[in-house]
Parts: C-alpha cells; structure tokens; sequence
C-alpha cells in the first residue's frame, strides 16, 4: 500500500530529481497489531508487496545524516530488515549518494576488509570469522551504530545506511541472515538516518 506521511524537517531540504522522488520509497512492515510499522526497506517497484506492508516517500522518514563517524566506529546489520542484492546494488547506493551529497565514496565498502566480530566488546573470532572475506558487491547496508552485535531496532530508534560489500551485509554466523557480528568502519565516514518506526496514525492513503 502506497501511502503519504507529512515530510521531515530535513528531509523537505533534500535535492531530489523528479524521478528520485518517485523512486526513492521506503518500505515498512506493519506491526502485529496494526498500530504501527518498523523498517524494511527501499521500494522496488517490480515487487508484488502484500498488505502487511506499508510504502511512504523517503521525504516523510528521512532524518538526516551523522556526524563523520571515526575509524574504528562498530555498527552491526539490522535484524528483521530485507537483504536483496539484485535490487539494492544501484538503489541504495543512489540513495546514499543523494543524501551525503557525494562528500563521502559510497562505492566500496567501509568496514574494515576482511574482518567480522564477535564476543559483544571483546573483538573475539572464531573459526568462521577467521574464514570471512569481502566481496565487490557493494549495498546499502542497514545497520545500528555503536553496537557490538545484530538486533532489531527499538520504537523510536533510527536505521542507519552505510556502504558495505554484499558478503558484510548477509553473512550466515549464526544461520540468520548478517546475524551475530559485528564490524567496524576503515574509514571515517558518515550514515543516512531514516525512523526504524512510525505509527500508521501518521498516514495519509493515497
């Protein structure tokens, strides 16, 4: 369901072409009792979404972006939010483009290469994460910043979106899909910030 929400502050300040507007959607998936909904992600238009999804303009969720996080900085993916590389390669990395006006490369990956964590702030490995290895499929990654390991975002929280390769994104540490780890930037960097959650009473259906 296509929906309307009244435009952030910040984000009436964006510089979108007329067919970024159109394209730069973001999808949210309804809580179970319907009161409210929690980041999935960008809309791709050749996906059928069922009604348990909800698709606003990137105006209306669009927050802002960080300060320029340091080298070293961990962040960990999003549980719950989607992974789908054949859309999200061109899409969101356009996206990240737009919003940190080009200041920063969003075309590699900026954690550091060829290193996952784990042991929450112990930077411990294992077997697995002595085995992981980049890729050159770069996304746009959603992620919690500051934290030491996957989880979903809280009511009221913000996803952060951030340039990393395919494998950083998906890995399976624990079976789930970018769960269990965590990582850190190479770089310094900045993040877009979008709401991880609204109230449906926000909506204005078109």
């Amino acid at each position: 369901m296509i929906t309307n929400m009244p435009t952030t502050v910040e984000g009436a300040k964006l510089q979108l072409t007329q067919e970024q507007e159109a394209r730069f959607r973001v999808v949210y998936r309804k809580t179970k009792d319907e009161q409210g909904a929690y980041f999935a992600d960008l809309w791709n238009p050749e996906t059928d979404y069922t009604d348990e999804f909800i698709i606003v303009p990137l105006r209306s969720v669009y927050d802002s972006v960080t300060d320029p996080l340091d080298i070293g900085t961990t962040f960990a993916n999003v549980e719950g939010s989607t992974h789908d590389p054949r859309h999200g390669v061109s899409s969101w990395i356009q996206l990240l483009k737009v919003c940190l006006q080009n200041e920063y490369d969003v075309t590699s990956c900026c954690a550091e290469q060829n290193k996952i964590y784990i042991g929450d702030s112990q930077d411990g490995s294992d077997d697995k994460t002595r085995g992981f290895s980049c890729n050159d499929t770069i996304v746009g990654g959603h992620v919690i910043l500051q934290a030491t390991n996957s989880s979903s975002v809280d009511e009221g929280g913000y996803v952060h979106l951030l340039p990393i390769c395919h494998k950083h994104n998906t890995f399976r540490y624990t079976g789930g899909t970018g769960a269990g780890y965590y990582m850190k930037l190479e770089r310094e960097m900045k993040a877009v910030k979008l709401k991880s959650y609204f109230q449906l009473s926000a909506l204005v259906e078109e």
